[in-house]
């Protein structure tokens, strides 16, 4: 009996410590590296009609070889959804945009060489005209390399890696209006603490918007859990357009640093600010619930608790019909 309680509890261990190390395991992070660095990475200017504005860029290379590059100076928009980035606009989409500073924009030479573990400077000079109208106008001082290895027809492609991107305000009294169009999580059930909330928010003003905030997460018991920063990287949505957010919670314990218990319905309150003036003002709020039960570990802890009781059942009846040994010596009945 004692080795055969000994065999399960050895089976228990092993099958948690699998579960465990699946769990820490599962998800893995793939960096990407790109082939050149910036500093500042993006700039965020407020000028007045007839202002000049001296600035500059230092570039270094992240290859091991060196490499040469034109500088392109061009306005850009932001990729559909997704907040922070730039892309290049092309020749007719700035022919036809009515906010970009290209045209204001000088730099201090048109192609550079990069070496290894060397920056350069990169100078540059903006000329707002003095009939500038209130907006928010858009420049990014770029990169343009060839690339030998892939060919195209008889001639070389060339790759883009984006320098720093430039918003330039005009005026004041901007509109800062948002809307929030989602928030929600990929599934309503989990066996983990690790889920990903998915937040997408749509700008309705006439400039940039930088929302911030935290996801607040309580327990059953309404014990708080954690606050999980919302857009740590400081993300913008530029006019006009949405942006989606991807906030990863994974805790790796089914009890947090101050005993709150993460099991059950978890609630998630959204809260997030984008004014720049009056900050506190109309945030975007939202709330859900999510449950997390670890279905097959409590799975497993039924099933040996069951195996335990049936084992224990089983040798009480194998003593209770257990024969008696007779004795081999003869019975007296003991005198009166």
């Amino acid at each position: 009996m004692k080795n055969t309680h000994t065999q399960i509890f050895k089976g228990i261990f092993v099958l948690l410590a699998f579960f465990s190390f699946s769990f820490l395991f599962a998800n893995s992070v793939h960096a990407e590296s790109i082939s050149i660095g910036t500093a500042p990475t993006s700039e965020k200017l407020k000028l007045v009609p007839g202002q000049k504005y001296n600035g500059e860029l230092v570039v270094w290379n992240l290859t091991p070889k060196a490499s040469n590059y034109n500088i392109i100076v061009r306005g850009f928009r932001q990729i559909e959804n997704q907040p922070g980035t730039a892309i290049l606009l092309t020749e007719n989409e700035e022919a036809k945009s009515l906010y970009t500073a290209t045209t204001w924009m000088k730099v201090s030479i048109d192609s550079i060489e990069l070496i290894p573990n060397k920056n350069e400077k990169i100078y540059y000079e903006i000329n707002v005209p003095k009939d500038a109208t209130k907006g928010e106008y858009t420049v990014i001082i770029a990169f343009e390399s060839e690339n030998e290895a892939v060919l195209t027809g008889t001639g070389a492609t060339t790759t883009l890696t984006l320098g720093m991107p430039i918003l330039v305000q005009i005026g004041d009294e901007f509109v800062e209006n948002a809307e929030l169009l989602k928030f929600s999580t990929e599934k309503s059930f989990y066996e983990y603490p690790t889920i990903t909330f998915d937040t997408r928010i749509k700008n309705l003003g006439d400039t940039h918007i930088t929302p911030v905030g935290e996801i607040v997460l309580t327990n059953i018991f309404n014990q708080e859990i954690t606050r999980l920063p919302f857009n740590p990287n400081s993300q913008s949505i530029l006019r006009d357009n949405s942006g989606n957010y991807e906030t990863l919670w994974n805790l790796g314990s089914f009890l947090t640093k101050d005993k709150a218990i993460v099991l059950g319905p978890i609630k998630a309150n959204l809260i997030v600010t984008y004014r720049t003036f009056q900050p506190g003002f109309a945030p975007l709020t939202s709330e859900l619930t999510f449950w997390i039960i670890p279905w097959k570990i409590i799975l497993i802890a039924l099933v040996v608790i069951i195996a335990i009781i049936v084992i224990v059942r089983v040798s009480k009846k194998k003593k209770r019909i257990a024969p008696t040994t007779p004795s081999p010596y003869p019975s007296y009945p003991l005198p009166k």
